[in-house]
């Protein structure tokens, strides 16, 4: 290559720091600024050097450029560089030296230098047939004056391609494009560290809901797991509706985060509500105290025996005494029935409903001339709930869990590429025939990664093996009721049908049901595939 004239390098300069604002790729960028020092420098190999983060007593080999050996490549299986050894004393390797001094190391040839280790060096040219003779070692210091990692040139080549020293206003010019890798190096770190910082704060979100209710806490974590495999699953279709979707990188990011937050409004519902595991639970289940109440009745009962056996004859004695003994059988068939009315079921009959009303009616007057009743006001209509623990008033504070989450979601100030977190993550409560709560959105005015969470939501709820209430359901049964919520329109039947026959919904159960929910069903049965 002939001598670059100045006109050249000012292209050339003006290019790499132009790529600092256009290029989002860091590698990529880091890359076009080796390949830069190459060109301006007429070098024959290129290679950057970064400090390892997770232990700094290394170099890691980060980019690798070499013309005549035909290597452009980011190593995977090259050793990493120690800095020290065991009695703390550094590598006399030349690229250790440039970091450890904090200086510009310029060797016009290496087979004649005694003061580093070049060692490595001829086992490579030996071993590759090559000769490395001019070396530029350049430190990279960030911001605060911390060394993060080495720029090394091989092997100047002169406009008659003679291998030569580098000249030091070339040395110079290296030194500024190190200060350019630097900032990229730095700018990348501190984008990373944000972002590590940002999710960790929103895995803190959900490890708090997690220490109010643990039930509540696997929900979160498993909830973005199921949308980013439906995720996955419309990036990879080659066919159908989702044919032409594909999330980028920023989208499946920005739906990642969503998931994570979806239920950060339950951080402010009730423990109680939450854990309700039984339908008389509240600081603890009262089903305790209804069996006390129920004993306390039988007591009542046999006293009232007693007190009238004084006045009877015998005959009377003996129906008296049976009849007592039929009320407490009775009695004992009721407090059966309660418990296992309390346990919550997915429908209660009506002739339930009815037997529950009945009993709370039973009422007598204690020794101490108090009215009391089997069952108070409250415990009958916790009784009477006809699907799952909770009251309607329960039902509602738990509803309104979405609308904390929304008005905390919508408070904050997003990035560009998070901008579309709160409707993402606000929605999943909604349906496509907008009967769905809180904002009874139709499905025009859901996104594909909202309807996206709607599937994840309940399918984790119904799947999940450690809800208070119920054991987590079959794969079959969970499969069935989200085909019938999109037969009722409320579930993206596009978005359903790839989850079915992705195996995306198999995936998920395999890594996180139980065995004993993971059951063998006909797919073409499964209602919603139409």
């Amino acid at each position: 290559m002939s001598h670059l004239d100045t006109q050249e390098i000012v292209k050339q300069l003006a290019d790499l720091t132009g790529a600092l604002t256009t290029e989002k790729d860091h590698t990529k960028l880091l890359d076009r600024i080796i390949l830069g020092c190459m060109y301006l420098t007429n070098a024959d190999g290129g290679t950057l050097y970064t400090l390892n983060e997770e232990n700094e007593n290394e170099l890691a080999f980060t980019i690798l450029h070499n013309r005549s050996l035909g290597i452009h490549r980011k190593p995977r299986d090259l050793p990493a560089i120690q800095l020290f050894n065991s009695q703390q004393q550094a590598s006399k390797l030349v690229v250790v030296q440039t970091f450890v001094q904090r200086e510009t190391i310029n060797i016009p040839d290496a087979y004649d230098c005694t003061e580093y280790d070049f060692s490595g060096t001829r086992n490579f040219d030996k071993q590759l047939s090559y000769h490395s003779k001019s070396f530029l070692c350049v430190p990279l210091q960030d911001h605060e004056g911390e060394i993060i990692g080495v720029l090394q040139l091989i092997n100047a080549v002169d406009h008659e391609g003679n291998v030569i020293a580098f000249p030091e206003t070339q040395q110079h010019l290296v030194e500024s494009l190190a200060s350019l890798a630097a900032t990229v190096l730095t700018k990348r770190r501190l984008i990373d560290a944000q972002r590590q910082l940002f999710e960790s704060f929103i895995k803190l979100i959900g490890r708090a809901i997690d220490h109010k209710s643990p039930v509540t806490g696997k929900h979160c974590e498993q909830v973005p797991e199921i949308a980013m495999l439906l995720a996955d699953a419309v990036n990879n279709a080659h066919q159908g509706t989702f044919a032409d979707t594909c999330f980028n990188d920023i989208e499946m990011y920005e739906l990642r985060i969503s998931a994570w937050l979806h239920d950060c409004g339950k951080i402010t519902t009730p423990e109680y509500i939450i854990d309700k595991a039984t339908k008389l639970h509240t600081m603890f289940d009262r089903i305790a105290l209804i069996e006390s109440r129920f004993r306390e009745y039988k007591q009542h009962l046999e006293i009232e025996y007693l007190r009238q056996s004084t006045t009877l004859n015998t005959d009377q004695c003996e129906k008296a005494l049976t009849h007592l003994s039929q009320r407490q059988q009775q009695i004992d068939a009721d407090i059966d029935f309660i418990r296992r009315s309390n346990t919550g079921s997915e429908f209660m009959a009506d002739e339930d409903t009815a037997r529950i009303l009945s009993i709370a009616e039973i009422s007598w007057v204690d020794a101490e001339g108090n009215l009391r009743q089997l069952l108070t006001k409250d415990e009958t209509d916790n009784l009477c709930i006809r699907k799952g623990t909770l009251t309607e008033n329960e039902r509602q504070v738990m509803r309104d869990h979405i609308k904390v989450s929304i008005d905390m979601l919508e408070s904050l100030n997003y990035p560009k590429q998070l901008q579309e977190v709160p409707e993402i993550a606000c929605n999943h409560h909604e349906h496509m025939d907008g009967s769905g709560y809180p904002r009874g959105l139709k499905a025009d005015a859901l996104s594909t990664r909202a309807r996206i969470m709607c599937i994840a939501d309940i399918f984790e709820a119904l799947t999940s093996p450690d809800r208070p209430y119920k054991k987590g359901m079959l794969l079959s049964q969970a499969m069935t009721i989200l085909g019938r919520m999109v037969q009722d329109n409320h579930l993206d039947a596009d978005l359903f049908k790839l989850f079915v026959h992705s195996g995306t919904y198999l995936k998920y159960a395999e890594q996180h049901m139980t065995p004993r929910q993971i059951d063998e069903f006909e797919i073409s049965a499964l209602p919603g595939l139409d």
